[in-house]
């Protein structure tokens, strides 16, 4: 993962994270040992990065997607 070479998605990712009141720090320190949380939310980050979703967007249905999950 070189997430940090790629300014804009790096941003996006960061972005991201703060509004889901995650340590980036932790976070990514979490994913490269395989955390299971942080891989399946890097994995929908990137995806919607990748879809070209805004950040606002990008909250919005993880916040979804995570309630969706929990219950």
């Amino acid at each position: 993962m070189e997430i940090e070479n790629d300014g804009p998605q790096y941003q996006f990712t960061l972005d991201v994270l703060k509004a889901l009141h995650l340590d980036s720090t932790s976070f990514f320190d979490d994913l490269k040992n395989d955390g299971p949380y942080e891989v399946q939310v890097y994995k929908w980050i990137d995806k919607l990065y990748n879809k070209e979703k805004s950040v606002d967007e990008a909250i919005q249905l993880i916040h979804r997607v995570r309630r969706f999950f929990i219950l």
